[in-house]
């Protein structure tokens, strides 16, 4: 399967894609989260209007040509289309994501549970818990995953940034490590670039270990009204020691471009 589909995170989409967003605020940072599929954590401060909250909430409506995880093509080149509602309180946000292939047989639920931990001035940390049903051609699977990433803000517009997260149906782990660097253009508008890479270690059960791939994404927001922002994004990843005859998993490991559009609503 993928997700199941990716044999049941960056870090895979767009600031502001694959679902929802919590924010955390440190003495010098306000940082933006995506918390994507299987609990995987990405970061952006796309939204330059946001203001920090005790208590709020998003809704996150996207498109998506493919659906691309751990440099998979997981959907065999369909794209797929998702919501998330986004509670935040403190340290804390709820996460509910639905997804639904457009081409393909293929649904998702997330249920995401995620802590904010300021470490320093420069250093976040975040734990998350990840509920995961998916449903295939008919065939249900469930899994739940841990993570933990950490953000190291190097200056105010360069992130380190390390993420790994763990499924207990496949005993495997995944870890992505990537920098990041934000371009505020005007009040309205801001692009940022990243590059990572990815490894797996019994994540992709029936897919080699080690590197996997190397990504580079761009993201672009633009704020429409007060509350409404658009995001969208490209990325392109390539395969790093593929071989499907070998591994079965590294079939859909490919070189794949894709890229995305939605919608931020913060009430």
């Amino acid at each position: 399967m993928t997700h199941y589909l990716k044999y049941v995170f960056v870090i895979t989409t767009l600031a502001g894609v694959n679902t929802a967003y919590a924010q955390a605020k440190t003495q010098e940072h306000y940082q933006e989260l995506e918390v994507g599929v299987g609990g995987n954590i990405k970061h952006t401060n796309n939204n330059v209007n946001y203001k920090n909250k005790e208590f709020d909430l998003h809704i996150h409506p996207l498109w998506e040509s493919r659906y691309v995880t751990e440099g998979r093509d997981n959907l065999a080149g369909n794209g797929i289309a998702s919501i998330a509602t986004e509670v935040n309180y403190k340290n804390f946000a709820v996460i509910p994501w639905a997804a639904k292939g457009i081409s393909s047989d293929y649904s998702e639920l997330n249920l995401n549970a995620i802590y904010t931990a300021h470490l320093s001035e420069q250093i976040e940390m975040y734990v998350g818990y990840n509920y995961i049903k998916a449903r295939e051609d008919g065939i249900d699977a469930h899994d739940n995953e841990l993570s933990l990433d950490i953000a190291y803000f190097y200056a105010d517009d360069i992130q380190l940034l390390s993420s790994v997260y763990h499924s207990f149906d496949a005993s495997g782990t995944f870890l992505e490590m990537a920098v990041k660097k934000d371009f505020y253009i005007n009040d309205l508008l801001s692009v940022d670039i990243q590059s990572g890479v990815g490894f797996n270690t019994g994540y992709v059960s029936d897919g080699h270990n080690g590197v996997n791939n190397v990504k580079f994404t761009a993201n672009l927001s633009y704020q429409l009204f007060n509350q409404l922002a658009l995001y969208t994004y490209t990325s392109y990843s390539i395969a790093v020691n593929k071989d499907e005859k070998r591994f079965a998993g590294d079939e859909t490991l490919r070189n794949i471009f894709w890229g995305g559009v939605g919608l931020s609503y913060q009430y």
